[in-house]
């Protein structure tokens, strides 16, 4: 998932994301300006001992 346009280095990749209200198409990534600006509704990030730190800190602030 992109959330900042021209950035290539603003991504992070949850392990299930949720977003309500729009079309079940496949898409390669999803790309927050071009879904109308819309974050995910919900995510699911599945932790482990070597992850935790990361999973719990820093991309919940994202």
């Amino acid at each position: 998932m992109y959330y900042e346009e021209g950035n290539n280095q603003a991504v992070v990749a949850p392990d299930v994301y949720v977003v309500f209200g729009f079309s079940n198409h496949k898409r390669d990534n999803y790309k927050v300006w071009e879904e109308g600006g819309v974050p995910p509704d919900f995510v699911l990030e599945i932790t482990s001992a070597t992850t935790q730190t990361k999973d719990q800190e820093s991309k919940p602030e994202i």
